[in-house]
């Protein structure tokens, strides 16, 4: 049986209905709806009378062709054949107008026959006839009613007839289903309406010229509809996923007893939608739907049609599985469950949030994107997350992990493994085995696990730790955070503030650049801060750290640490241990803690704490503090304005270039204060100190110490003990503290002062002030016009080479003053009681002053009381200064005539005695009055003692007394008076 859904009239007759109802629309002509109902009745009733007497076929007979009539065989294939062909091939409900029947054949020749004559000419009518194109009716399909004795199967939507027909259809639907029913009789047009149909049946043309009635052939053999074996299940999709419905998948299960070719037609889906597409239907779910999926269609044989129904479901997680053998599976863009069991499989899991288990084998799997999570299992695999924020297990065996982009979790578990976190914020874990993890960009966690590991954070702020075993860290771009762990460890933090610790081993670190915080912990490492501020704590053992430019800091627990410093100011603490520090550029600062240790300052303005222990400090250039400690340490300031401080212990101290500040502490000290301007304390001990070059300050202190004040004007202060001081040359200043001192001020007008002690003062070229002080001192001015004081005690001057002067002491000890050679003075200007010096006899004796003993004095100076001065042979000077001094002139007969003594301050109630005669200038006392000009050129006193004149002498006045005592020839000798007097003598 052949369905016809709809047929096209051809499209080369008349207007369509649609175009005259158009028409009508814009002409309205009047209702011909009465007369036409009324014809198409009589018509329809005379035409079926006409058909009753027409029982049987006519005997078969050659066409007009030739061709002989078909048999029952033959006419069931063309109608096979001729329901293939009208099967709906796009399956829009219609045929093609290719398919429409042809009205060119004669009747009986069991094909269309030729167009019945009108209505008008059927009922004798001669008006015009209707034109039923120009009714407004809905537009006419136009089809074919045959007539039969079969019945169609499986449908009632089809018309029939067995002598007597009826005409039926669906109720409430649009057109009229004609079915064909097997035999030969003719066949009629219809016109099928879709909605209120109206049948028009031409009238019957006469029979053709041919052979009477043949018998009629046997009928076709009944058809048997389609079997079905129950619902289609067409598995599981996941909500992302379409399924291509197939023609064979939609037909699973079906048979025919006729082996007739089976076909679906009318598909429909509870949900989503369907779409026509190459090798069948294109399904897609509806987006967030969850469960069963049932498709409706009919699978017909192309003449009955039977209803089918295959479900599928849709799956939040679809489960793929695969074999035990190696397997290439696909998952789809959503959440898949693929276990892909034993072998080396393949696994593309695509999208969506998929879960993999790669099972044993050595697997290659891909995540997709989504987050996934992906179990390599055992043995060799690789595994890709994909995009998204993934998880990778590795499992047993030398796996490779790949994070890809979005926050990744990696596990790489047992064997050697590589993980790779790509871009995101990953967390990787090694596990056992000698892995390689690389975080990729992003803020990254790697845990390396046991085993020998490489960890590489890569860009981002990572956080690194090796675990047990000699891992290799490197924490790249970003501010990470690398922990070694167990093992000897390296561990390089790149660029970033980065936190390092090595943990327990001996370890190897690099900062790099950037302000860093490292920490070696147990073990013997190696330390490389880079460049930027730095922490650094070494931890115990014996550690190499070495710093960059920044401010760093540095600390060591015990052991034997070496300390490099960078161009930066670094501060350094080290605990117990010989430790060697070398500081570089900076203002760097150093604590070596206990253990003898070295310590290089170089440039910078560096302060050195040795602490306990035989330390060695070097400050190098610039301005540096070295502080010892106790133990026996060297401090070696060099160029700059350094402050050394030995601290307690026998020190060697060097300040070297600069203005130096020395502290040698407690100790027998060996100073060196080096060229500059230095300022030295000898601090407790017998020490040796040297001030150098440069204008320098030394104290001794307490100990037996010897000083040199080395070149420049030295201040020198001995200080307790029995110092021996040279202060070179220069304007030095010494003083000798108590103990028994020996002081050389050395070349240059020094002042020395003995201060108590016995000491020894040393003027030395130069004009020179000796203090002798406290004790019975030895003055020894020198070369050069000097000034010494023996001060209290028994005191021995030596005035030395050069116009001296010798300050008598109110000690009442007896003193021994020489003047030595050159122009000497011995003042007494500081006594109130009488003195007498008597120089023929090299004596000055006095209540304050005591019995000395002078020698080689070229002038006196008398105090304030009534002094008694008595010269000889030797030219000298007296100043009688306040009293009544007298001057006695005890010169030997043989004397030089040339002679000259000068008395400096002649004053009323002062005598000049020259033998059994006074001189005076106090009229009142009386006297022979003398004119200087008749005494000296009259012929008158040829026979006087005295003769007086007075000179002139650079605007000074002088009164002369020449002595004519022993000889009137020629004078004995001449009395010089600065000043202009009038004199008497008696």
């Amino acid at each position: 049986m052949i369905e016809v859904k709809a047929l096209k009239p051809a499209q080369n007759h008349d207007p369509s209905a649609e175009e005259v109802y158009r028409k009508a629309q814009v002409e309205p002509t009047p209702s011909r709806w009465p007369a036409a109902l009324a014809v198409i009745v009589l018509a329809i009733a005379g035409y079926l009378r006409s058909l009753s007497s027409a029982q049987a076929e006519p005997e078969p007979q050659e066409d007009e062709r030739g061709a002989a009539p078909k048999g029952a065989d033959e006419a069931k294939a063309e109608g096979e054949a001729q329901s293939e062909a009208e099967v709906d091939p796009d399956e829009t409900g219609s045929l093609a107008e290719k398919d429409l029947p042809a009205y060119d054949q004669e009747p009986g020749t069991g094909g269309p026959g030729v167009p019945m004559p009108g209505l008008a000419d059927f009922l004798g009518i001669d008006s015009p006839p209707i034109d039923y194109e120009q009714l407004p009716l809905p537009p006419f399909v136009r089809g074919y009613i045959e007539f039969g004795l079969g019945r169609v199967s499986n449908d009632n939507g089809y018309m029939a007839s067995d002598g007597s027909w009826t005409l039926s259809g669906h109720v409430g639907s649009s057109g009229f289903h004609f079915g064909v029913i097997e035999g030969g009789v003719p066949r009629l047009p219809v016109v099928v309406a879709p909605f209120n149909p109206v049948i028009v049946v031409p009238e019957q043309p006469d029979p053709p010229d041919g052979p009477g009635p043949v018998e009629p052939e046997e009928p076709y053999p009944r058809n048997r509809a389609p079997r079905l074996a129950g619902t289609v299940q067409l598995g599981n999709i996941s909500a992302c996923q379409t399924l291509l419905l197939t023609m064979a998948g939609l037909l699973a299960g079906a048979t025919d007893a006729d082996a007739d070719p089976l076909t679906v037609r009318n598909l429909q889906v509870s949900s989503g939608t369907i779409e026509l597409t190459e090798g069948g239907w294109q399904y897609r779910p509806t987006a967030g739907y969850y469960g069963p999926i049932f498709v409706s269609y009919g699978v017909t044989d192309g003449v009955a049609t039977v209803s089918q129904v295959a479900v599928l479901r849709v799956v939040e997680v679809l489960e793929i599985n695969g074999t035990a053998g190696d397997d290439v599976l696909t998952g789809s863009e959503c959440a898949d469950l693929i276990q892909a069991g034993d072998g080396n499989d393949i696994v593309d899991a695509r999208g969506g949030k998929d879960t993999v288990h790669g099972g044993a084998g050595d697997d290659v799997i891909d995540g997709g994107a989504g987050d996934d999570t992906l179990y390599g299992g055992a043995g060799n695999d690789v595994i890709r997350g994909g995009t998204g924020a993934d998880i990778l297990f590795g499992g047993i065996g030398n796996d490779r992990l790949y994070g890809d982009d979005g926050d990744d979790r990696l596990f790489g578990e047992d064997g050697d493994d590589f993980l790779d976190g790509g871009d995101g914020n990953d967390q990787l874990w090694g596990g056992a085995g000698q892995d390689s993890l690389f975080g990729g960009a992003g803020h990254d966690i790697l845990l390396g696990g046991s085993g020998d590991d490489v960890l590489v954070g890569g860009a981002g702020n990572d956080e690194l730790s090796g675990g047990d075993g000699n891992d290799q860290l490197s924490g790249g771009e970003g501010d990470d955070t690398l922990y070694g762990d167990a093992g000897n460890d390296v561990l390089d933090g790149g660029a970033g503030n980065d936190v390092l610790d090595g943990g327990a081993g001996d370890d190897t670190i690099f900062g790099g650049t950037g302000d860093d915080t490292i920490r070696g912990g147990e073990g013997n490492d190696i330390i490389d801060a880079g460049d930027g501020d730095d922490a650094v704590d070494g931890g115990s053992g014996d550690n190499i750290i070495a710093t960059g430019a920044g401010q760093n800091r540095v600390s060591a627990a015990d052991g034997n640490n070496t300390v490099i410093g960078g161009s930066g100011t670094d501060h350094v603490q080290l605990g117990a241990g010989r430790d060697v520090v070398r500081l570089g550029g900076g203002d760097d600062t150093v604590k070596a803690g206990a253990g003898a240790d070295i310590l290089f300052g170089e440039d910078g303005n560096d302060t050195l704490f040795g602490e306990s222990g035989n330390d060695r400090l070097d400050g190098g250039d610039g301005d540096d503090t070295l502080s010892g400690g106790t133990g026996d340490d060297t401090l070696i300031g060099r160029c700059g304005n350094d402050i050394l401080d030995g601290g307690d212990g026998d020190d060697e101290i060097d300040g070297g270039a600069g203005d130096d500040t020395v502290l040698a502490g407690a100790g027998d000290d060996e100073v060196v204060g080096g060229a500059g301007d230095d300022v030295i304390d000898g601090g407790t001990g017998d020490d040796e100190i040297d001030g150098g070059d440069g204008d320098d300050v030394i104290n001794a202190r307490e100990g037996d110490d010897v000083v040199m004040g080395g070149e420049g004007d030295d201040i020198v202060v001995a200080g307790d003990g029995d110092d021996d001081v040279d202060a070179g040359e220069g304007d030095d200043v010494l003083l000798g503290g108590n103990g028994d001192d020996t002081l050389d001020g050395g070349e240059g007008d020094d002042v020395v002062n003995g201060e108590a002690g016995d000491d020894c003062l040393i003027g030395g070229e130069g004009d020179d002030v000796l203090l002798g002080a406290a004790g019975e001192d030895t003055l020894r001015g020198g070369e050069g016009d000097d000034t010494l004081d023996g001060g209290e005690g028994r005191d021995t001057v030596l005035g030395g080479a050069g116009d001296d002067v010798v300050i008598g002491s109110l000690d009442r000890a007896n003193d021994c003053f020489d003047g030595g050679v050159g122009y000497d003075t011995l003042d007494l200007s500081g006594t109130d009681c009488s003195v007498t010096v008597d120089l023929t006899k090299s004596k000055a004796i006095g209540i304050e002053i005591g019995e000395d003993t002078v020698l080689d004095f070229e002038a006196l100076i008398g105090g304030s009381g009534n002094d008694h001065f008595i010269v000889g042979s030797e030219a000298t000077a007296l100043t009688g200064g306040e009293g009544d001094d007298r001057f006695e002139f005890d010169v030997p007969a043989r004397a030089d005539n040339d002679l000259i003594h000068q008395i400096l301050d002649l004053q009323e109630g002062d005598r000049i005695i020259v033998k059994q005669y006074q001189i005076h200038a106090d009229a009142a006392a009386g006297g022979t009055a003398i004119d200087p000009f008749g005494e000296t050129y009259g012929a008158t006193g040829d026979d006087r003692p005295f003769r007086f004149r007075i000179e002139k002498i650079n605007n000074e006045e002088r009164t002369y007394v020449d002595v004519f005592v022993a000889q009137q020839e020629d004078r004995d000798y001449s009395i010089e008076i600065f000043g202009n007097y009038k004199l008497y003598y008696c």
